[in-house]
């Protein structure tokens, strides 16, 4: 927990899949942010996203966390932890100020699809897509520990630094890794993280008999009420932004904006064209007040 004044918010961060969790310096910071302004503010670190597989018990994990609230906080997700922050207002509606969503997706197939096959997608996610799907991908069992060990041992390596994502960089990590990886499932290691081809052929299928209804958000959505800021970076290259207008969609019952802005992608800051400055600036702003 990070402290504030007496006066502040208490903000309650869903947070995003990530080995490091509220211990990712982007989150770490942004958290020691709110805290100067003098808000509470709760980082939780839940056991299957930090493992980098989300399921239902980590629906649970986070919704038992509103019983240790005097108040009601306002929840705040970060991509993927958009499915915690919907079934905790779902669930227990008094138990949340408000939802301010950071990059959230509607349909998790569709996600799953874009992080594999986006034109402008962030390479460096599909071993953990593979990783997800791999109940129904072929390989030989004996070896699964240690190729999805290799596989967190890529995303450790390659994950928070922007300059990975050129295939001229990510592609000798990907090599080293490999030669530590037993050799019937190296081959899958490689096709994994992009270093060989092959990796959407391998997941269709497998997606298509994938059981998302755990990862499901829409739900949820229809019993979220109240106050709901969708907030979506115009060059999100993990979760593209036309996933909050399809949430927006669905949150019949709740009073919603959607935040568009080309001032952030999914993992920082970038840059806005000089033309659009005034329009970025007014979207900052209007975000600005929903974390006020």
């Amino acid at each position: 927990m990070y402290g504030g004044g007496a006066s502040g918010k208490t903000f309650l961060i869903a947070p995003g899949l990530h080995y490091a969790g509220p211990d990712d310096p982007r989150l770490d910071r942004f958290c020691r942010i709110l805290a100067a302004a003098g808000h509470r503010v709760v980082a939780p670190f839940i056991a299957q996203y930090l493992a980098l597989e989300p399921n239902a018990a980590a629906i649970a994990e986070f919704t038992a966390l509103a019983d240790a609230f005097d108040e009601p906080p306002v929840v705040f997700s970060i991509s993927f932890g958009s499915l915690l922050a919907f079934a905790l207002a779902a669930e227990r509606p008094h138990a949340v100020a408000r939802l301010v969503i950071f990059g959230g997706y509607a349909d998790f197939r569709d996600t799953m699809r874009f992080c594999l096959t986006g034109e402008h997608r962030d390479p460096l996610n599909q071993p953990v897509v593979l990783m997800n799907l791999l109940d129904h991908i072929a390989h030989d069992p004996r070896h699964r520990g240690a190729l999805v060990a290799a596989w967190r041992r890529y995303v450790e390596a390659t994950w928070g630094r922007p300059e990975m994502k050129a295939r001229d960089r990510y592609v000798p990590i990907a090599e080293t890794i490999a030669a530590t990886v037993p050799e019937p499932v190296r081959e899958l290691f490689l096709v994994g993280v992009g270093a060989r081809p092959g990796a959407w052929q391998i997941a269709e299928p497998a997606l298509a008999v994938f059981d998302a209804r755990a990862l499901d958000p829409s739900p949820y959505l229809s019993r979220v009420r109240g106050r709901v800021d969708l907030v979506h970076g115009a060059d999100d290259d993990v979760i593209p932004f036309e996933q909050s207008h399809a949430l927006a969609a669905g949150l019949v019952a709740a009073d919603v904006g959607v935040h568009i802005t080309g001032m952030y992608g999914h993992t920082g800051a970038t840059g806005a064209r000089l033309a659009a400055l005034p329009r970025e600036l007014s979207t900052m702003l209007r975000v600005l007040r929903a974390l006020a």
